[in-house]
Protein backbone atom coordinates (compact mmCIF):
# COMPACT_ATOMS: atom_id res chain seq x y z
CA UNK A 1 0.00 0.00 0.00
CA UNK A 2 2.73 2.14 0.62
CA UNK A 3 3.95 1.88 -3.06
CA UNK A 4 1.00 3.52 -4.35
CA UNK A 5 1.02 6.07 -2.24
CA UNK A 6 4.62 6.67 -2.95
CA UNK A 7 4.53 6.02 -6.78
CA UNK A 8 1.30 8.96 -6.71
CA UNK A 9 2.75 11.14 -5.03
CA UNK A 10 5.71 11.00 -7.12
CA UNK A 11 3.96 11.49 -10.04
CA UNK A 12 1.58 14.34 -8.77
CA UNK A 13 5.24 15.90 -7.81
CA UNK A 14 6.33 15.51 -11.50
CA UNK A 15 3.26 16.64 -12.75
CA UNK A 16 3.77 19.19 -11.00
CA UNK A 17 7.07 20.68 -12.24
CA UNK A 18 5.78 19.99 -15.47
CA UNK A 19 3.01 22.52 -14.78
CA UNK A 20 5.69 25.09 -13.05
CA UNK A 21 7.60 24.93 -16.31
CA UNK A 22 4.78 25.29 -19.01
CA UNK A 23 3.14 28.20 -17.51
CA UNK A 24 6.66 29.35 -16.39
CA UNK A 25 7.94 29.12 -20.19
CA UNK A 26 4.80 30.16 -21.97
CA UNK A 27 3.23 32.86 -20.13
CA UNK A 28 3.65 36.17 -21.72
CA UNK A 29 5.56 38.99 -20.11
CA UNK A 30 4.50 42.39 -19.46
CA UNK A 31 2.63 44.02 -21.72
CA UNK A 32 1.48 47.66 -22.68
CA UNK A 33 -1.91 48.56 -23.38
CA UNK A 34 -3.40 52.13 -24.96
CA UNK A 35 -6.31 52.87 -22.60
CA UNK A 36 -6.81 55.56 -24.45
CA UNK A 37 -10.02 54.04 -26.88
CA UNK A 38 -10.98 51.68 -24.09
CA UNK A 39 -15.16 50.60 -25.06
CA UNK A 40 -17.75 49.68 -22.58
CA UNK A 41 -16.86 46.59 -23.60
CA UNK A 42 -13.85 45.24 -21.91
CA UNK A 43 -12.51 41.75 -21.77
CA UNK A 44 -10.59 39.95 -18.94
CA UNK A 45 -7.85 37.18 -19.80
CA UNK A 46 -5.91 35.41 -17.64
CA UNK A 47 -2.68 36.41 -17.50
CA UNK A 48 -0.35 33.99 -15.83
CA UNK A 49 2.77 35.96 -15.74
CA UNK A 50 0.72 36.96 -12.10
CA UNK A 51 2.11 33.17 -10.70
CA UNK A 52 5.63 33.74 -11.35
CA UNK A 53 5.88 37.48 -9.94
CA UNK A 54 6.61 35.42 -6.76
CA UNK A 55 8.87 33.24 -7.74
CA UNK A 56 9.50 30.92 -4.18
CA UNK A 57 5.67 30.13 -3.86
CA UNK A 58 5.45 29.24 -7.95
CA UNK A 59 8.07 27.23 -7.92
CA UNK A 60 7.45 25.06 -4.55
CA UNK A 61 3.95 25.67 -4.49
CA UNK A 62 2.70 23.61 -7.44
CA UNK A 63 5.09 20.49 -7.47
CA UNK A 64 3.82 20.16 -4.08
CA UNK A 65 0.09 20.50 -4.67
CA UNK A 66 0.57 18.50 -7.52
CA UNK A 67 2.49 15.63 -4.71
CA UNK A 68 -0.73 16.15 -2.48
CA UNK A 69 -3.23 15.83 -4.70
CA UNK A 70 -1.42 12.34 -5.97
CA UNK A 71 -1.35 11.53 -2.07
CA UNK A 72 -4.54 12.10 -1.73
CA UNK A 73 -5.70 9.87 -4.98
CA UNK A 74 -3.93 7.06 -3.74
CA UNK A 75 -5.04 7.36 -0.61
CA UNK A 76 -8.73 7.49 -1.88
CA UNK A 77 -7.49 4.01 -3.88
CA UNK A 78 -6.33 2.30 -1.08
CA UNK A 79 -9.43 3.32 0.76
CA UNK A 80 -11.42 1.32 -2.07
CA UNK A 81 -9.15 -1.59 -2.26
CA UNK A 82 -6.80 -0.91 -4.48
CA UNK A 83 -3.25 -2.46 -4.23
CA UNK A 84 0.17 -2.85 -6.04
CA UNK A 85 1.28 -5.89 -6.64
CA UNK A 86 4.88 -7.33 -7.72
CA UNK A 87 4.21 -10.63 -9.26
CA UNK A 88 1.41 -10.82 -12.35
CA UNK A 89 -0.48 -13.75 -10.83
CA UNK A 90 -3.78 -12.07 -9.85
Amino acid sequence: MRSLKVLLTVFGLVMGLVVTLVLALFSSGPTRSNYAFVSGNSESTVNFSAFTDSPLYFVIGVPVAGALIGWVAAWVLIRRGWRMNRSSEL
